[in-house]
């Protein structure tokens, strides 16, 4: 398809108007593109790829956040049949989200290899194949049962947690499900890349630029943060009985890693 070719900086503005929430800085992304302008040609379709691949090799959160949001829900279809075993498409996930923005190894991140010849989704759809065909592997495994994954995992010390854990269920689900959707992007991307993606802390810190001690507090931070909500959910929407109170939220202590991993792994819906 023929077009007209544009400057990095003209190219920089479509970005920008693309992804207005991710703060890439001007000088950053004309080198990025200058070092690959053979394989772009100046193509205007591959403005806005070009902005999100460079943002997110500087590590800019709400540029991680955005890659999550775009492509790690769409790996499953990308993978066709091969998404029929969970176990696969999470680690194809973990391998997608490490490779392409931390980098492994000491080698740089992969999304430095994206020279805009095609679109980055097609880049990432072909990098999945390639990675979920490498590992060729099987499992019997469902975790498409969230309950049936708690009821398997979590230890129950009593009659009485496990009858509570029967009425209170639903409010339970809701009131996580909630809190989730309320946090901050950015905290929502630190926690879902760790939960649900599998990327360790020393990666994560590498990612963001920061100690692992301090990405530690920042889990911990966001985890607290969620667990307040989940709090305040319970309290006031729910319609849990004071008496049962704390031991529900022992229940929801006992649950939050699982539970975020998988309600992290949906989209959060847009706020009002």
């Amino acid at each position: 398809m023929s077009f007209v070719a544009i400057t990095p900086e003209r190219a920089f503005e479509i970005g920008r108007s693309a992804y207005p929430a991710i703060d890439l800085a001007s000088a950053a992304f004309v080198a990025f593109v200058k070092s690959r302008a053979e394989t772009w040609g100046g193509n205007p379709e591959r403005a806005a790829d070009l902005y999100l691949a460079c943002a997110c090799i500087e590590r800019l959160p709400a540029a991680v956040a955005e890659f999550l949001t775009r492509f790690g829900d769409r790996i499953p279809s990308y993978l066709g049949r091969l998404a029929r075993n969970p176990d696969l498409v999470a680690e194809v996930r973990q391998i997608i989200v490490t490779r392409c923005i931390v980098g492994e190894g000491g080698n740089p991140p992969a999304l430095n290899a994206y020279s805009a010849t095609g679109s980055l989704e097609g880049w990432i759809r072909a990098t999945a194949v390639r990675e979920a065909l490498s590992l060729n592997r099987r499992s019997d495994r469902n975790t498409d049962d969230f309950e049936a994954a708690l009821d398997a995992r979590t230890p129950w010390a009593d009659r009485e947690m496990s009858l509570l854990k029967q009425i209170y269920r639903e409010p339970v689900s809701r009131a996580f499900a909630l809190a989730c959707s309320e946090i901050e992007p950015d905290e929502r991307a630190v926690l879902r890349l760790h939960y649900v993606d599998g990327v360790t802390t020393a990666n994560l810190a590498n990612m963001y630029g920061i100690s692992r001690a301090t990405l530690i507090r920042r889990l911990a931070s966001a985890r607290s943060e969620l667990l307040d909500r989940v709090k305040d959910a319970l309290r006031h929407a729910a319609g849990v009985a004071e008496p049962d109170f704390d031991s529900i939220l022992r229940l929801v202590k006992s649950q939050i890693d699982l539970r975020l991993s998988m309600v992290l792994k949906e989209p959060a819906p847009p706020k009002p």
